[in-house]
């Protein structure tokens, strides 16, 4: 009895473990967009050292001016030129605080005739809109009370989308979304 029971018990590991296993193994989707939220940055008429001036949307992080190196300066690609009266966002190779530093770089940013929408850009899960924009360097500024996108270009050809959020007298408050 007991040679048959351990026959059984055999054959059955081994027809278990030959068996093909037919579920396919889902895959993981590719992440190609990065999503920073809540970024702020200082007015550019406000002397506090609270808020940083320039936003990297390659390392997430905001610089102060005295953050700003030879180091990490080809990271920057948006520099704050806000004021309590209008937005607007500025590439590092024309901003005062930052043209002159070796390894600056060029963004494009556009502010005005943006066809995105708020709502389209909270609904972004992927680049797919993103890489079929054209962004235009318009040099322009939006009224402080605007609430909507800006878009913007990198020197890597990464392109990528502002929401303005909230503007008070110290500081302006947005949310980044831009290609990896």
């Amino acid at each position: 009895m007991k040679k048959l029971v351990l026959s059984i018990l055999f054959l059955s590991v081994l027809i278990t473990s030959c068996s093909k296993d037919d579920s396919p193994t889902p895959e993981e989707p590719e992440v190609t967009i990065s999503k920073y939220k809540d970024v702020e940055l200082k007015l550019d008429n406000v002397d506090s050292d609270t808020y940083g001036i320039a936003f990297s949307s390659k390392t997430g992080k905001t610089y102060k001016a005295s953050e700003i190196t030879t180091d990490n300066i080809k990271d920057i690609d948006i520099v704050s030129f806000n004021f309590t009266a209008f937005i607007s966002f500025m590439s590092p190779h024309e901003a005062e605080s930052t043209k002159d530093k070796d390894g600056v770089t060029t963004t494009k940013i556009q502010h005005t005739n943006v066809t995105m929408t708020v709502e389209e850009f909270d609904a972004l899960e992927d680049d797919t809109k993103l890489k079929v924009l054209t962004v235009t360097n318009d040099k322009e500024a939006l009224e402080s009370t605007y609430r909507g996108v800006i878009l913007f270009e990198n020197a890597a050809g990464k392109k990528g989308a502002i929401k303005v959020k909230a503007l008070n007298s110290k500081r302006i408050l947005f949310d980044v979304v831009v290609q990896k």
